[in-house]
Parts: structure tokens; C-alpha cells; sequence
């Protein structure tokens, strides 16, 4: 699959890179293998992963770790360009990175870790107060669950239910959706779904709509937008004031205080 590679960061034990990957079709990318352990972390859109026989859906809020020697296949949700951060670990500094699996980060973890990437462009990320990406990365997956999906297979009507969501947070300007629109795309019930889908992502099915709302006002604040109102309305909040809200709740800045520190 054609991919862009720009080095951020490369230190005795770890490189980080943003990776572009372009794609004509949604389709199943050839088999790679991992060369060296590393940690797959959201920048934007989303990509599937086919790992160890089983689907792993990396949206806004997933991180993945691939140990050395496995074998992966990659698919994008859509035709669009899609963006990861790739930590890999030094030769002979495996121990650098968590052990193979996938983990739910929290809002906040999404928030610092994307203020961390942009610190490390900018050439200030050893400025004082600034955690090294190791130390950042450890307190990113310390608190956050491990997604179950990678360690045993998800419902189909899970996994239907996360590409609907996944996929109507991202496109602006479509019409209104629900968790019952979620369900009819699931080919389920309601509350079928809810309980099969807490069981195998940790979350509830508004919490994992809440925080997809969050990770993607991130994303566009850090791609340059500045009309805060448009985009909450864009992303189904009842207002400004609700969006702003969610914010200091879940990741202790306003989303002014985010674009600034984002775009700057």
C-alpha cells in the first residue's frame, strides 16, 4: 500500500514517525511483517488491521502494539488518505514498548499525546515541563483498558456499529444520526448491541460516540480550524457552549485553549 514516511523524532531506543498511507480502493492491503516492535497510535482518519486472524479497527481513540515478526494486513475505512503516528523500538530496546495488543485511550491521553507530536515539529519538545515520549506513552496506556476485540473475535454487529460511527463522525454535514440509526446498522436491536458492545470495547455505545466526537474536533482544530461553533455543530453537539463543556471535562482545556497549543 503506498505510504509516506516523515521522521518526528529518533532517540537511542525509540523513532517515531507520521505515516500516510493512500489508497485507490478499500481493499485488503498484501501481508507485511513487523521488523522491529511498535506502537500504531490515531492521527487521522481510520485504518483496519488484520491481525493473528482477527480485525482491529484503528479509530481516533486505538492504539496498537505489533511485535516483532507478525504478520499484518491493513485495509482504510474509505478511499481518503489516512495518517498513524508508528513508534518502533531501537534495535535491541524491544523492551521500550508494551507487548502485543490494543488499548483504549482516554480523551485526554488522545489530547496529550497529539500536543506531544506537534511540540516535537515545532522543535520544543525537550522544553522544561515536557515528558519524553516514552514516559508519555507509559502514562497514556497505564489508563487506558486493553481493547478485547484483538484478543478474541468482536461481534460482526460490533464491529458494523464502530465503521458507522467511525465513519459518520468524520464526514461533516450529514444528516443528524442516533444509536438507533448505530443498531439498524448493526442489524440488531438496541440493546442487543449495547450490551455486546460494552463486553467487547469497555465502553458504552454513547461513551465511545462521546469520545470519537472529541478525538475528531482535535483533529480539525490541529488541521486549522478556527470556527469553533461550526464545529460543534458539525460534530452533533447541541451548541458551542456543550462542546466546550466536554472538553474541560474530559481533557482539562477549552477547545480555544486546544486549537492554540494545536495550530500554533
Amino acid at each position: 500500500m503506498p505510504q509516506d514516511r516523515t521522521l518526528l523524532q529518533q532517540t537511542p531506543t525509540l523513532k517515531v514517525e507520521r505515516v500516510v498511507l493512500h489508497a485507490s480502493s478499500a481493499q485488503w492491503s498484501p501481508s507485511y511483517e513487523v521488523a522491529s516492535p511498535r506502537l500504531v497510535l490515531p492521527a487521522s482518519g481510520a485504518t483496519e488491521f488484520r491481525v493473528a486472524g482477527h480485525s482491529v479497527l484503528l479509530d481516533g481513540l486505538t492504539a496498537l502494539s505489533l511485535p516483532e515478526g507478525l504478520l499484518y494486513q491493513m485495509k482504510p475505512c474509505d478511499y481518503a488518505s489516512r495518517a498513524s503516528i508508528v513508534v518502533s523500538a531501537q534495535p535491541g530496546a524491544g523492551h521500550a514498548l508494551p507487548p502485543s495488543d490494543a488499548w483504549a485511550l482516554s480523551p485526554r491521553a488522545v489530547w496529550l499525546l497529539r500536543r506531544h507530536w506537534r511540540a516535537i515539529v515545532l522543535g520544543n519538545h525537550a522544553s522544561k515541563g515536557r515528558e519524553s515520549t516514552q514516559a508519555l506513552l507509559q502514562t497514556a496506556l497505564r489508563h487506558a483498558p486493553p481493547v478485547v476485540r484483538i484478543q478474541g473475535r468482536s461481534t460482526p454487529a460490533v464491529q458494523r456499529a464502530q465503521r458507522f460511527m467511525v465513519t459518520r463522525t468524520a464526514v461533516a454535514g450529514i444528516t443528524p444520526w442516533t444509536l438507533n440509526d448505530v443498531a439498524d446498522a448493526a442489524c440488531c436491536s438496541l440493546f442487543h448491541l449495547a450490551r455486546s458492545f460494552r463486553k467487547h470495547t469497555g465502553l458504552s455505545l454513547h461513551g465511545y460516540r462521546q469520545r470519537l466526537r472529541l478525538a475528531a474536533a482535535l483533529q480539525q482544530l490541529e488541521e486549522g480550524e478556527r470556527d469553533i461553533a461550526a464545529l460543534a455543530h458539525e460534530l452533533g453537539y447541541s451548541s458551542q457552549s456543550h462542546m466546550g463543556a466536554a472538553f474541560v471535562r474530559e481533557l482539562g482545556v477549552t477547545p480555544a485553549q486546544a486549537r492554540r497549543e494545536l495550530s500554533a
